[in-house]
């Protein structure tokens, strides 16, 4: 599902990635980052990428989204139990970390500002199963053939919790 933010939201994107890391303190010295290596500018450019990925999810289910709250694994990045995971490569992997709650529905979103692509989901329980453990790094890989589309999410089992 293709999907497209306003130039206004595109630096509402920005200005939260900034706001959500003053807040937070250095996020790159976090032990959930994989990359602390990265430059503070490349962090909140992807910090706003990821942000922006979970407002379409937000505009597409027609649901409010504040750009400057930090759910961070504290409450869902969409609704009620969805958690977007984002990556700029448009054939990437969805992949599930294992603070990732296991009660929620991952949604995966591809693409850069300001478009980005809805790629599917799958509930994270599922995604945290042996096939898609990753033999170098303790995550899970979940390609995008395995996803359910997002079109499904809304009239599955998991739509009325999730959403």
């Amino acid at each position: 599902m293709k999907m497209q933010l306003t130039h206004d939201e595109q630096m509402h994107c920005v200005l939260g990635a900034i706001d959500i890391h003053k807040k937070s303190g250095n996020l790159l010295e976090s032990p959930a980052h994989l990359r602390p290596e990265m430059a503070i500018f490349d962090h909140i450019v992807e910090r706003a990428e990821a942000i922006g990925s979970e407002w379409v999810v937000a505009k597409y289910f027609n649901l409010p989204f504040d750009p400057y709250e930090n759910k961070w694994k504290v409450k869902a990045d969409v609704g009620n139990a969805i958690e977007v995971k984002w990556t700029k490569y448009d054939m990437g992997q969805l992949v599930i970390h294992e603070y990732d709650r296991p009660t929620d529905i991952a949604v995966l979103v591809t693409g850069k500002a300001p478009h980005y692509y809805i790629a599917g989901w799958i509930p994270i329980a599922m995604a945290q199963r042996p096939k898609y453990r990753h033999s170098k790094q303790p995550n899970w890989w979940v390609s995008q053939i395995n996803l359910q589309p997002i079109e499904n999410l809304r009239k599955s089992n998991y739509g009325n919790t999730a959403i």
